[in-house]
């Protein structure tokens, strides 16, 4: 059997957003309600693996704190200085980021882990690996934050592998939210490819469009698929089919990345498509697939958004599950409900129509 890895921390779960309180204009609150990206999906996620049994096959990656030159492999030193300085007694980093005073180790954790998945697959240890990270980080810009997220795990990731013999990097940000930190750090770079699919215009508000493509000297290493609402499993697949799989190809990456947010699911509060557990299998194999065709099955994944606390953790299994080839037969915990059915089946004109789209803005650039 190949030697998967599998990374998470129990520090990742001091970063706990709280509770988000609401005051009327009378000054009245009424009760308050959880953060969505709450800790209490990260610990269920965490629980659902090992009940499932996966956690004890696979080769477990050890957490530990990034170093100060490691976070500014992207991240301004003022930036760095200004998030210790908030944990210190916690507060807001931005009007969505709370943090509480143990949400800086939590945060130098996920960081540090990023980069120890790296060193698994130049170790030999594994050659995929699932990291189940919190705080994410596809939204941190070099010298903020945004969406929830702290340090941008998957850039620091990238960056520390060009360092260490991985050239060329494909990232794959399948996060409804647009991966708009992550595009940021590559911009400029030929050598890595990022690809998003993501929701239309969602979030942040006009990031995300076809007609970014990159900077000078890097045309066409930015992919943009900015998806209709409502896209399910079918819409995701043709546009893996159509655009990720022929681009791929072409760009021949030593490492595949991914973004893995599980909030394009059929219930999540912050999205509003409808991929299911099958559809985040299909896609993680699809993408298991290329890195065995493509760089030697040199795989990671990161955890990013998902924030349904009733199906992320069944999500997140299945893209695992993709990832490692391994069925643990647990079932959609939507099974037997019309709405799943729905979902897997509902597919319409204009979503053939959105990744026709980006084939005609990405063919300057890409044989498709």
């Amino acid at each position: 059997m190949e030697r998967i890895g599998y990374c998470f921390d129990e520090t990742f779960l001091g970063h706990d957003t709280g509770l988000v309180r609401h005051s009327l204009p009378n000054g009245v609150e009424i009760e308050p309600v959880e953060h969505p990206s709450s800790v209490r999906i990260t610990r269920r996620t965490a629980e659902l693996i090992h009940a499932a049994g996966l956690a004890t096959q696979f080769e477990p990656i050890s957490a530990r704190p990034a170093t100060f030159d490691e976070l500014t492999l992207y991240h301004d030193i003022a930036y760095i200085e200004r998030v210790h300085q908030i944990t210190r007694v916690g507060g807001l980093l931005d009007p969505e980021t709370p943090v509480t005073q143990n949400s800086w180790q939590a945060a130098l954790f996920a960081a540090g882990a990023a980069i120890e998945t790296v060193n698994a697959l130049l170790a030999h240890r594994a050659r995929k690996v699932f990291a189940l990270l919190r705080p994410p980080g596809h939204h941190a810009l070099a010298d903020r934050s945004m969406g929830f997220c702290i340090f941008n795990n998957i850039v620091l990731a990238a960056r520390y592998a060009q360092q260490n013999n991985f050239r060329k990097i494909m990232i794959i940000d399948w996060d409804v939210h647009h991966g708009n930190g992550t595009q940021a750090a590559f911009w400029n770079d030929p050598d890595v490819l990022f690809i998003s699919l993501h929701q239309d215009n969602w979030y942040p508000r006009n990031s995300g469009s076809l007609n970014e493509v990159g900077g000078k000297g890097a045309e066409g290493t930015t992919v943009n698929i900015p998806l209709p609402p409502g896209c399910g499993n079918r819409a995701y697949l043709l546009a893996m089919e159509a655009v990720v799989i022929p681009i791929a190809r072409q760009f021949q990456p030593d490492l595949i990345l991914i973004s893995a947010g599980q909030d394009p699911s059929m219930d999540d509060p912050l999205g509003r498509m409808l991929v299911t557990t099958k559809g985040f299998r299909l896609m993680a194999e699809t993408m298991r697939k290329l890195a065995d065709e493509l760089c030697a099955g040199h795989l990671i994944a990161f955890q990013e958004g998902g924030y349904s606390l009733r199906y992320t953790p069944f999500c997140t299994l299945a893209v695992i599950e993709g990832i490692s080839n391994i069925r643990t037969g647990i079932p959609d915990p939507f099974s037997g409900n019309s709405e799943l059915q729905q979902a897997e089946e509902e597919y319409r004109p204009h979503q053939e129509a959105a990744v026709e789209a980006v084939i005609r803005a990405q063919r300057p650039y890409w044989a498709l």
